[in-house]
């Protein structure tokens, strides 16, 4: 999944407000609570139904529900020192939810990484012990043995091999801590964008946007392919309903692909929920600090006396007993709300005021 900007740390939210400027929403931001009735779904071509032929999950009034993997990767901990660093940086913002994906260099960065954790950490220890053990049993001693070719064995492991590995092993270790300048081409490449603030849906190919098309005239459907042992893999994607592209927007990347159906039906009820301006943000971890800078939100946790801080101020064994807990309470719970007939349009009686802050 992908990353989006990170926010300052603060010790206290309520004392210390973000200066940033509040986003605003433009006309075509997705409302439940206020759309256009959407045209009925072209007749289905060959190419339609194959990419069609999962489980659909229709829009739906929101709850709020959530699903707890992919969701616990980042702890609160975590997000102090993505906070710290303000070089490391989260996928969903109050703007947009992200999806990016790795580079062929990255690919190859991963495996050289790899390789040399493997070397520096277990195959030069044992090559440096073998070293030391013939050195000191040696029948010429140690003085002579080093003068008489050892030294040139010990300086060739350390400056072809054990230094090396240590200098990829110390730039990962500096990546890792948020410092992207140093490797700028192992920079993850785009695959899709969703924008609360604009309503719309962006696949990208080569980093280049491939179509921009509003929220609502996605279908959401869930797509399985056995693997070998014979179990099911799953993904969520977006299909247009009214163009018929090959692919469509996989937005179920940060969950993983083997897990029941209802967590990805909680995942889809959050995509709503993020996208819908007329509710707050979900109520998560990765989008806390987000959540004063929303006007919806803003209103909301007023209203309701929210703690600014609520999820960053918990231990990181408080967030898993809370996760836990929150995934044991759920289990007998609904994952998503009514169905809304986005062919209708929205309920006539529904209230159709909204915290909208308009772009002119």
């Amino acid at each position: 999944m992908a990353f989006v900007n990170a926010t300052t740390n603060r010790q206290n939210d309520s004392q210390a407000p973000d200066r940033r400027s509040v986003s605003e929403y433009q006309d075509t931001a997705y409302n439940s609570e206020d759309f256009p009735s959407q045209k009925p779904r072209p007749e289905k071509g060959f190419l339609r139904r194959m990419m069609t032929s999962g489980k659909p999950f229709s829009f739906s009034q929101t709850t709020d529900s959530i699903t707890v993997y992919g969701l616990d990767q980042i702890t609160p901990s975590e997000m102090a020192q993505i906070a710290a660093t303000k070089q490391q940086e989260v996928y969903w913002d109050e703007q947009s939810l992200n999806g990016e994906g790795l580079t062929g260099w990255s690919q190859v960065y991963a495996i050289v990484v790899s390789i040399t954790n493997g070397v520096l950490f277990m195959a030069l220890p044992l090559l440096y012990a073998i070293f030391l053990l013939g050195l000191f049993i040696g029948k010429s001693g140690v003085e002579a043995g080093w003068n008489d070719g050892y030294s040139d064995i010990f300086l060739g492991i350390t400056l072809y091999a054990t230094l090396p590995c240590l200098l990829i092993y110390l730039h990962y270790k500096l990546l890792h801590a948020g410092y992207m300048f140093l490797a700028p081409f192992l920079r993850p490449s785009r695959i899709f964008e969703l924008n609360r603030t604009t309503g719309m849906v962006t696949l990208f190919k080569k980093n280049k946007p491939y179509f921009t098309h509003p929220f609502i005239e996605f279908d959401c459907v869930l797509m399985s392919s056995p693997t070998q042992q014979g179990f099911l893999n799953y993904s969520l994607t977006l299909i247009h309903r009214y163009r018929d592209y090959s692919v469509g927007v996989p937005i179920s990347g940060s969950m993983g692909a083997n897990h029941k159906v209802i967590e990805y039906l909680r995942f889809w009820n959050m995509v709503q929920r993020y996208m819908d301006i007329s509710q707050p943000l979900p109520d998560i971890l990765v989008l806390e600090p987000a959540r004063q800078r929303d006007p919806t939100t803003i209103a909301y946790d007023k209203e309701h006396n929210r703690n600014p801080r609520y999820w960053r101020d918990m231990t990181d064994e408080e967030f898993k007993q809370k996760m836990d807990e929150i995934d044991k309470a759920q289990k007998n719970t609904p994952a998503t709300g009514k169905p809304i007939d986005i062919f209708k349009g929205p309920d006539s009686t529904a209230s159709k005021k909204h915290n909208r802050n308009k772009k002119k």
